[in-house]
C-alpha cells in the first residue's frame, strides 16, 4: 500500500509541477509555482514538506531550433522536465514503524513544453 501511494503521489506531483511551471510569467515565478504544486500534491498523499525521502528536480531549456522568444531556459517553446522521487521504506517493525533500511525508490517524470504562441507578459 505504501508503494502504491508513493507511485500515485510522485506521478501526480510531477504532472502538476510541470503544468504549473509552463504557466508561469517568468522563470522565477515558474519555479516557485512548480515547487508549491509539488509540496501541496505530496501533502495530499501524507508526505510532509521537507521530507528527506522526497525529491524534485526541474530541468528547463530551449530547443536548439526555432525557439523564438525562448531565453535562459524559459519562454515560448521552452521545454521542462520534472522528476519527482520518493524512497519508500519496505520493512516495518511491530510497534516501531518503518525501519531505516531497506527502501525502494519510486518516481515519475513529466515532460512539458511552454506553448510557442503564448505571451508571457504580466
Amino acid at each position: 500500500a505504501d508503494v502504491q501511494r508513493a507511485l500515485l503521489a510522485t506521478s501526480s506531483a510531477a504532472r502538476e509541477a510541470g503544468r504549473l511551471y509552463v504557466t508561469g510569467t517568468s522563470r522565477v515565478d515558474a519555479e516557485r509555482r512548480a515547487g508549491v504544486a509539488y509540496r501541496e500534491v505530496l501533502a495530499t498523499y501524507g508526505v510532509r514538506a521537507g521530507d528527506p525521502r522526497a525529491g524534485l528536480r526541474l530541468r528547463a531549456g530551449c530547443p536548439r531550433e526555432g525557439a523564438e522568444g525562448c531565453a535562459g531556459g524559459f519562454g515560448p517553446g521552452a521545454e521542462v522536465r520534472v522528476l519527482v522521487t520518493y524512497r519508500v521504506p519496505v520493512a516495518r517493525l511491530p510497534f516501531l514503524g518503518a525501519a531505516p533500511v531497506p527502501s525502494l525508490t519510486v518516481g515519475a517524470t513529466q515532460h512539458t513544453r511552454v506553448d510557442r504562441f503564448r505571451g508571457l507578459g504580466g
